[in-house]
Parts: C-alpha cells; sequence; structure tokens
C-alpha cells in the first residue's frame, strides 16, 4: 500500500467490509481505476459535477424527507453556490 494512504492504526476494515467482498479498502487504494475516481479532474473556474440530492429535516434531531430536491444546476443558474463538505459534529 501506498505511503500516502494508509488506514489509521488499529482501525478493523474487517467491520465495514461485506465478507463476500472481493476486494480489501487495500486494495482500492492502489486500484489505478479507484484512484482516478477520487481525484477530481477540475481546475479553477470550471462547473462542478452537476448532482440531484433530497433535502432533509433534521431541526427535531431526527431525519425527516421533505420531499424537496436539491438540484446543483438549477441553483447555479440562479445564483452563486458554495458546496462545502465536512463533519460538523
Amino acid at each position: 500500500m501506498s505511503e500516502s494512504k494508509k488506514l489509521p492504526e488499529g482501525f478493523d476494515w474487517k467491520s465495514i467490509t461485506p465478507k463476500d467482498s472481493p476486494k480489501t479498502p487495500m486494495d482500492l487504494f492502489e486500484d489505478p481505476k479507484h484512484k482516478d475516481l477520487a481525484t477530481a479532474n477540475l481546475s479553477r473556474g470550471d462547473p462542478a459535477y452537476d448532482f440531484k440530492s433530497k433535502i432533509y429535516d433534521y431541526s427535531d434531531g431526527t431525519e425527516k424527507d421533505t420531499g424537496q430536491v436539491f438540484h446543483l444546476a438549477e441553483v447555479a443558474r440562479e445564483k452563486p453556490v458554495a458546496l462545502i463538505f465536512g463533519s460538523y459534529t
């Protein structure tokens, strides 16, 4: 496995990998097809990849489907959009 992609010390990858899976996480780290998918092929000013996603309401601490869908291309036609990915826990 490459030095840049290692699982955290003590991480039990078997606990999240189906028993019948033909690949381990380490196999995926080394597979050129998966490496290519993991790296965005964009330059500054390129449009983001379009996607649609259900919108959920978590205001009461539970997940509720609002019946609405976020469509990046539609919103981006109307105004600039900033996408922030991460955990806020």
